[in-house]
């Protein structure tokens, strides 16, 4: 009998974490750990399931049908961000986002379950979390001095 014997070797290269889609009335985004557990493809296929309000992420080739690009080449990616009208107005029939003020955004986070063996993640809209989040980016200047007259 091994003294290591019912132990499991731990891998470092495993995604550590939860997979989390976030959504917002203009983008989607996957975190690292949904790219990682999907093996960082460079395609995917978002499917939806209107019945069990479901939102799927799986792992495809550029020939399949519907591949959309998710990782591009020769980029490490962190997280992922989609915002193609096509896949956004798909997913944004599960959710109602409030009225936020124009420096705010609506959110809702989304765990997912992954599938490893099949490249595919499934996110449930039942469990969501929402709220409102500060914009990200680059802030609009306010313009605060009167323009020079011309003499």
């Amino acid at each position: 009998m091994s003294i290591l014997q019912g132990f499991e070797m731990v891998n470092p290269a495993a995604p550590a974490g939860k997979s989390i889609l976030t959504i917002t009335p203009r983008y989607i985004r996957f975190n690292k750990n949904s790219v990682l557990e999907l093996g960082s493809p460079r395609f995917v296929q978002i499917l939806t399931n209107p019945h069990s309000k479901q939102i799927a992420v799986k792992a495809c080739s550029a020939g399949d049908a519907n591949a959309i690009e998710f990782v591009k080449p020769a980029k490490k990616t962190a997280s992922v961000t989609l915002n193609m009208p096509i896949v956004m107005d798909t997913v944004l029939k599960f959710f109602d986002f409030p009225e936020v003020a124009d420096d705010e955004v609506a959110y809702a986070h989304l765990h997912g379950n992954p599938f490893i063996d099949d490249k595919t993640i499934i996110f449930d809209v039942a469990s969501k979390k929402t709220g409102v989040m500060k914009k990200r980016g680059r802030k609009k200047q306010k313009r605060t001095e009167e323009p020079a007259q011309a003499i």
